[in-house]
């Protein structure tokens, strides 16, 4: 599984309001199983990969923050790990996060803040959360 997690991940950026996907063995994206299963019926390779999106992005989150370049300062993170951040960011409470989820995306972002406290962190994330819905 996962192998088509780009395409699921570029679909949610094209549909904001759909939830899941559902992929092909060919490589299509299909709003429904049912679509999906449809066309599957069709091919040789008849599996379907579904994605969540509150899964999928959990997944890059994940992903990102446990990426030894990012937490090392090593490479710049690839436009789709900015992605993926700012839209994890945009979909949830900041106020609700986690301290180390709080920790590693003010560092992600490169947010200056004058202490490492939880409020601190949240006010900052904030911020940067309005000037990213902007």
């Amino acid at each position: 599984m996962n192998k088509f997690i780009e395409k699921a991940q570029d679909y949610f950026e094209r549909h904001p309001s759909s939830d899941e996907c559902h992929v092909t063995s060919d490589g299509r994206v299909f709003h429904t199983i049912g679509s999906a299963q449809s066309m599957s019926g069709t091919l040789d390779d008849q599996k379907i990969e579904s994605y969540k999106r509150k899964v999928l992005e959990k997944e890059l989150l994940g992903k990102s923050l446990n990426d030894e370049n990012l937490t090392t300062g090593g490479d710049q993170p690839t436009p789709a790990e900015i992605l993926a951040m700012e839209v994890f960011l945009q979909n949830n409470e900041v106020d609700k996060l986690k301290y180390e989820d709080l920790k590693s995306l003010v560092k992600f972002f490169n947010l200056q803040v004058e202490n490492a406290k939880a409020p601190t962190l949240i006010a900052a994330l904030t911020e940067f959360k309005t000037t990213l819905n902007k």
